[in-house]
């Protein structure tokens, strides 16, 4: 990762107590007007001072079934009309130019929608963090941009790394590699019957579900975004009554005269039989379904 970091902020360093936690006036939600846009120059700033015009995706994620973010969620995650191929262009590994990457990093100061890392190599990379922080890396000390955004009226301040960067623990998470071999041994596991389910997670927060048999498999991997992790599930049985013990109707009673109000049906979750738990996959091939034979 790049030596140099700085977490900017409109958070001034005086107003922070002897723990760091900042006691001023300043609020921690985007504005949408002036200061969000003292962000986005002070990024282009450092960008430009480091020489890089395109970023890449990292880690992309979107809020699944809940969102937490401090503002509403909008439509399509923030994410409309900054790639050409719509949605689908937002994965891991995905380059954009610089002023797609500060559209990115207004959606993340807002907070509702969708959030991921940008960086490029080892030179530069920035990190949008809870309530209007933000983490510049780069390679090089960028004396004049830190004097532009002192001028934004922003506070730049060095850090030893950003909370955001990727860890050790992260980096040694090795998986297996969706290669040619992987495939090879998904398909002899299609037709034996031990794998019938591919779950492809193309963002955090986000998966697709694919049927699989001798004949998918190809269209499938195809289709597929580029770099998205792949789970290997049992084909779904076909014996609902197995599978789903029948509900019950539940029983009226009245308490002291009084009709109470139906209690309310909640569906008993049924068990896929045949699914391993996830503390259960194969160690050789990291899969819920051994596929190594």
């Amino acid at each position: 990762m790049p030596t140099c970091v700085y977490r900017v902020t409109k958070y001034d360093p005086a107003d922070r107590d002897a723990h760091g936690h900042y006691t001023g006036p300043e609020d921690t939600v985007s504005d949408h007007g002036e200061v969000e846009a003292s962000y986005l120059r002070a990024v282009a700033a450092f960008a430009a001072d480091t020489g890089t015009d395109h970023l890449v995706v990292r880690e992309p994620q979107v809020p699944s079934l809940a969102h937490f973010g401090v503002e509403p969620a909008v439509d399509g995650f923030g994410l409309e009309g900054l790639f050409p191929s719509g949605q689908a262009g937002f994965h891991d590994g995905a380059q954009v130019p610089l002023d797609v990457a500060l559209e990115l990093v207004r959606v993340m100061l807002r907070d509702n929608g969708a959030w991921c890392r940008l960086e490029a190599d080892d030179t530069f990379a920035v990190h949008v963090g809870w309530d209007q922080y933000l983490y510049i890396s780069s390679s090089r000390p960028c004396e004049e941009a830190l004097a532009r955004t002192r001028e934004l009226g922003l506070f730049p301040e060095r850090m030893d790394a950003s909370p955001y960067a990727f860890g050790e623990e992260e980096d040694q998470d090795i998986q297996r590699p969706g290669d040619d071999d992987f495939w090879t041994d998904l398909h002899r596991a299609v037709v034996s019957g031990h794998a019938g389910i591919l779950e492809e997670t193309h963002l955090e927060g986000a998966s697709r579900w694919h049927h699989l048999d001798r004949d998918t498999i190809g269209p499938v991997r195809v289709g597929l975004t580029p770099r998205a992790r792949l789970a290997v599930w049992p084909p779904l049985s076909t014996d609902i009554a197995a599978v789903r013990p029948p509900l019950r109707r539940p029983r009226r009673r009245r308490v002291a005269g009084r009709r109470r109000p139906h209690p309310q049906r909640h569906r008993r979750r049924g068990r896929l039989r045949g699914i391993d738990r996830p503390d259960s996959q194969c160690t050789r091939c990291r899969t819920a379904v051994c596929i190594c034979g």
